[in-house]
């Protein structure tokens, strides 16, 4: 009889240490389940290349920690109250975002030899929204009021052509090349047109390349399609897409046989642009 108790008491232990250990799998699992959920938040950017891990981040603060880290610039007219999820490695910034932001309407500018401070402008239907991103935001200090003393206006000159012509295609500054380009299309002058389509072609600088495309446009006539119609192979999609609108704004038989070029971009976004273009003006012509 003894040793059938001491058996039994045996078999008992072994039982409660089976069913500890079993409660202690099931809790630690439902641990991890939990842990799961958490949300993923790891971006690195470094030579022009983008590295995240993220889940169930908040879409806003992602883009202003790529924004923040490469300096680069973003325009989103589309909502951004969601979270994202996605991975991958070593991809370049643009290529990056565009996996981030998906089917999101969105115009993204990335210049590697600039520094640029990061900036985010969100546009809704109600209300436009821009966020700056800086090192350090220092709270505005009040300035004591003085007595307003009125100074006689002088008149300030107005940059001859040529000025304008040196500054646009020399200035070291890619800023005051893009004023340059400004200016040079609301002069009108059609003079302008074999200088600005010079800066639409080779300038290093994205933003001077848009600035060119609007500038040409800015002098209305037919000409400017031809020279437009250059920046449909330009390296970046977003120069190829204003590309697009501005052929679109312009219209035509000509314009319209550029833009059909593009429907076979190697951009998405580009060839969609592209047939939306040519239905509406294709809708014009009947």
């Amino acid at each position: 009889m003894t040793d059938f108790f001491i058996t039994m008491k045996m078999y008992v232990r072994i039982g409660l240490l089976t069913a500890i250990a079993s409660l202690s799998i099931c809790l630690l699992n439902e641990y991890k389940v939990i842990r799961a959920d958490e949300e993923v938040f790891d971006i690195k950017f470094n030579n022009g290349q983008l590295s995240v891990k993220l889940k169930d981040a908040p879409l806003e603060k992602v883009l202003k920690e790529i924004m923040s880290q490469s300096g680069a610039r973003i325009w989103l007219n589309d909502s951004i109250d969601m979270n994202v999820t996605s991975e991958f490695q070593n991809v370049y910034i643009e290529e990056g975002v565009r996996k981030i932001l998906k089917d999101k309407n969105y115009a993204f500018i990335y210049t590697p030899n600039e520094l640029k401070e990061g900036k985010l402008s969100i546009v809704n239907a109600s209300k436009t929204k821009e966020t700056f991103l800086k090192e350090k935001q220092e709270p505005p200090q009040k300035v004591p009021l003085k007595p307003v003393v009125k100074k006689e206006k002088m008149k300030k000159e107005k940059p001859s052509f040529e000025s304008l012509v040196k500054d646009a295609l020399g200035n070291e500054d890619a800023s005051k090349r893009e004023d340059a380009i400004i200016a040079l299309g609301e002069t009108k002058d059609k003079r302008a047109i074999e200088i600005i389509t010079k800066a639409l072609l080779n300038d290093a600088n994205e933003d001077v390349r848009l600035s060119s495309i609007d500038a040409l446009l800015e002098i209305g006539d037919k000409s400017v399609i031809d020279p437009i119609s250059k920046a449909l192979t330009d390296k970046d999609p977003w120069v190829r897409e204003s590309a697009v609108e501005a052929l679109g704004e312009l219209g035509g038989d000509d314009a319209i046989e550029f833009v059909k070029s593009a429907l076979s971009d190697e951009d998405g976004s580009v060839r969609e642009l592209a047939q939306e273009t040519l239905e509406e003006l294709n809708k014009k012509k009947k």
